[in-house]
């Protein structure tokens, strides 16, 4: 059944797109948040914890707001 299925160009391309960000912004951001000396633990566990539930959201909104976050 699976030798069955193909992939046009458009589908290939799309996958692509939507492969991208699953392997270098997640990857990215969570080294990142682990690495940050400006964070805290528990926002570094928070931080991950939202990447890993809710990778691409998770990673564009660490990407945009969480390396700006300074500790308490």
């Amino acid at each position: 059944m699976l030798s069955e299925i193909t992939l046009g160009p458009w589908e290939i391309v799309m996958v692509v797109f939507a492969l991208l960000p699953w392997i270098v912004l997640v990857p990215f951001a969570l080294i990142d948040s682990i690495r940050s000396p400006r964070l805290t633990v528990v926002q570094k566990f928070a931080w991950i914890v939202f990447i890993i539930i809710a990778p691409y959201l998770g990673a564009i909104v660490y990407l945009l707001w969480g390396r700006k976050q300074k500790m308490v």
